[in-house]
C-alpha cells in the first residue's frame, strides 16, 4: 500500500508521503477518542442535611403522637361514660388535633423518604458515571503516547553522516532562515545527511527535521525544474530513482515532503505551515507547532498554492525560457546579503 501511494500520488507539489508505522497511528487516530486532558464534571446533588438528620426523630414523634391520641381517646369515652359529656367531648376534639398531627407527620415522612430514595438513586448513578470515567481515562491514549509506542520502529532514522562536500541547492540557505524561525527546540534541522543501504545506495537529504524526543523525522526536499549548470532536466515526475528515493526514507521512518522551488520562493511561510499541518496531526496540544508570532499568512486558493509536476519535455520547456529566473528574485536578493 505504501509503495502504491508513493507511486500514484506525484502529480502535485507539495507530495507528502508517511511511512506505515505512522499511516497506522492517523488510522488510530480516527477512531472514536477523549479529547485531550480529559475532565470530569458532575452536576451537585441537592441534600438538605437538617432534613436527613431529623427523619430518624420523626419515627419516634409519630410514636409519642399516635401513642398520646389513643390514650385521649381511650380517656375521652371513659370520661364521657362515667363523668361529664362536655368533658369527654373537649377531650376527643384534642384527641381529633393529636391524630391530625400525627396523619401530617405521616405525610411528611412519606414525602421525605420519596426524597431520600431519590437522592439515592443520583449517588449511584454517579458512581456508575465515575467508574466509567475512570474505566475510559485508563482506555485513553494521547497522541504522544502511541508515537512512544512505536519508537523502536523508527530507529533508523540516526542511520545518516553528515556529508560536507554534498551540493547545495540554490534556495537551500533561503529556506532554511524560515524554518529556523518555524522549528524551534524540541525541533532540530540538520542538513545533507547521507544516508547508505546493503546495495549502496547513498542519497543524500536536502534538510532532515527531527524531534529526538519523540522520534519524529520528516525528509524535507526541494525539487528544481532543471539545473543552472547545462539547464539539464531533473526532477522529473517520470524518473523512477525519485520514487526509490522516496521508498527508502519511508523505510527508515521518515515523513518524505518535496517542494517545488517555486513553491519555497513565492511562499516560505506556507511551506513551512505545511509541515507544520503535517506534524501537528502526531502531537498533542501543548506540544503542537504555532504559527510564529512575527509571522502573516495569507490565505493561498489550491490553485496559487499547488505546482504541478513536470515531465522531461516540461522542463526543457521551462528551461528554454529560463522560467527559474522569473521567480528567483528573492532568493538572489536574500544570498546577495548573505
Amino acid at each position: 500500500m505504501e509503495e502504491l501511494i508513493v507511486e500514484q500520488h506525484r502529480e502535485y507539489y507539495p507530495m507528502t508521503f508517511y511511512p506505515e508505522c505512522l499511516t497506522e497511528i492517523l488510522d488510530q487516530f480516527k477512531k472514536p477518542q477523549l479529547k485531550n486532558n480529559p475532565t470530569f464534571c458532575l452536576e451537585p446533588i441537592s441534600i438538605c442535611i437538617p432534613k436527613i438528620h431529623y427523619y430518624g426523630k420523626l419515627k419516634l414523634i409519630q410514636f409519642y403522637l399516635g401513642s398520646i391520641a389513643v390514650i385521649i381517646f381511650l380517656f375521652s369515652i371513659t370520661i364521657s361514660l362515667l363523668f361529664s359529656h362536655l368533658v369527654g367531648i373537649c377531650l376527643f376534639i384534642l384527641n381529633i388535633l393529636f391524630f391530625l398531627s400525627y396523619l401530617r407527620l405521616h405525610i411528611y415522612e412519606q414525602n421525605l423518604k420519596d426524597d431520600l430514595r431519590q437522592i439515592d438513586r443520583e449517588i449511584t448513578s454517579r458512581k456508575y458515571l465515575i467508574k466509567q470515567f475512570k474505566s475510559n481515562k485508563e482506555n485513553y491514549k494521547s497522541k504522544t503516547t502511541f508515537l512512544l509506542n512505536t519508537l523502536d520502529k523508527r530507529d533508523s532514522i540516526y542511520d545518516f553522516k553528515i556529508n560536507n562536500d554534498a551540493e547545495k541547492g540554490f534556495s537551500e540557505a533561503y529556506f532554511l532562515s524560515y524554518l529556523n524561525q518555524w522549528f524551534i527546540y524540541p525541533w532540530r534541522i540538520i542538513e545533507h545527511c547521507q544516508f547508505e543501504d546493503e546495495q549502496g545506495y547513498t542519497p543524500t537529504a536536502d534538510f532532515i527535521l527531527i524531534n529526538d524526543d519523540l522520534k519524529l523525522a520528516v525528509d524535507l526536499e526541494i525539487d528544481e525544474p532543471y539545473s543552472f549548470k547545462g539547464s539539464l532536466p531533473i526532477h522529473l515526475v517520470e524518473d523512477p530513482k525519485y520514487i526509490y528515493r522516496d521508498k527508502f526514507f519511508l523505510k527508515l521512518g521518515y515523513i518524505v515532503i518535496r517542494f517545488a522551488e517555486y513553491q519555497i520562493a513565492k511562499h516560505p511561510d506556507y511551506c513551512c505551515l505545511h509541515i507544520a499541518r503535517v506534524l501537528n496531526q502526531f502531537l498533542d496540544r501543548d506540544t503542537k507547532i504555532a504559527l510564529p508570532n512575527s509571522v502573516n499568512i495569507e490565505p493561498l486558493t489550491p490553485q496559487e498554492w499547488k505546482v504541478k509536476t513536470w515531465t522531461q519535455r516540461e522542463s526543457q520547456i521551462m528551461a528554454d525560457n529560463q522560467i527559474r529566473d522569473a521567480y528567483l528574485e528573492p532568493i538572489h536578493a536574500f544570498n546577495l546579503k548573505h
